[in-house]
Order: C-alpha cells, then structure tokens, then sequence
C-alpha cells in the first residue's frame, strides 16, 4: 500500500522522564459513514499485508434492526488514562514517543485480553490467528499518518485524524 498524499502529520515527540502523554485520537461520525468498510480493509493492508477486515484495528459494524444509530464504530480512543496499559501483566500495551499511541507490542503480548477487559469499550480484540491483542496505533510509523483516515472516501468527516487533541488540552469528552 503506498503512502496517502495530503495526510495528516506529526512532529515525533521525545518521551519525557515521566512517560510519554497522549497526543492524538481518531474520530468516527457515524452520521457521516457510509459502511463501504474501506478504513477496514486499509487499515488491514497496511497491517497485515492482507484485505481482511477481521485482521482490522477498526471496524464498522452496521445493526439494520436498530431504532436508533444503527452505524457503530469501534476504534480505540487513545486514552490519556489509558488504563489498558495499567492492566497488561507482561508490560506489552505501552504508549509510543511519535504519536502518543497506546501499542501492543506483539514479541510481549500473552494474548491474556486483559487489556480489553480494563478498556471502558472493549476495544483491543484478538487477533484470529495469532491469538494476540490488537488495536488501534494511529499507523504511529506511518509519516503520512492513519491508512484508514487517508483511503476513506470520507475522510475528514465519518473519521478524521486529531493529531494534537490531547496536546491542546482537550480530555475526556464524548467521542
């Protein structure tokens, strides 16, 4: 897959004594998502090498027998509290220095998903094959920034890329 021209893009960011903060989030707007699923097979592309959106760090989930908000989507939030790092036994959910993601590092996940059970969403899945933890990680070595933001038709409105919310002050608010 190659690099999305015009995409968002951070500064790399040195991690302070203290740890590394949060710095970015993704944003999905259901109102404005149209479930093709293209961020999903992006984002496992680039991943993965593969067109499988079970291999997905975001996924659209569609309930046509929903009253109301029958769009979904689940992609992790990037917590400033992150408390999937606080619960991970093996030290593998940690937040990298470029983009204050919160990774899973697969050579030290035990595929435990105690990192999901302590995720207010449930976000991070396992992997169906490698039995490990997945989640979002805002394509942290991608310069051009997240494949799924950068192949959604559209990008900017049903997801969009925050690459400085954390960083601008912003917290916890309804996503």
């Amino acid at each position: 897959m190659s690099k999305p021209e015009g995409s968002p893009q951070t500064a790399p960011t040195a991690p302070s004594e203290a740890g590394v903060a949060a710095r970015g989030r993704m944003v999905f707007d259901p109102a404005w998502c149209r479930t093709c699923r293209v961020c999903e097979i992006a984002c496992a592309i680039g991943h993965e090498g593969v067109a499988r959106p079970a291999v997905a760090r975001i996924n659209i989930h569609f309930n046509e027998f929903a009253d109301t908000d029958p769009i979904s989507g689940v992609i992790c939030r990037q917590c400033e509290d992150a408390p999937c790092i606080e619960a991970c036994p093996v030290e593998a959910c940690r937040r990298e220095p470029t983009r204050g993601a919160v990774i899973v590092d697969a050579e030290l996940c035990s595929g435990c998903m105690r990192c999901a059970k302590a995720c207010p969403w449930g976000v991070p899945k396992r992997h169906p094959d490698r039995k490990l933890a997945v989640k979002c990680d805002l394509c942290y070595d991608q310069p051009a920034g997240p494949y799924c933001v950068a192949y959604c038709p559209l990008a900017g409105k049903a997801l969009r890329y925050e690459p400085e919310y954390y960083v601008k002050g912003n917290g916890h608010e309804q996503l």
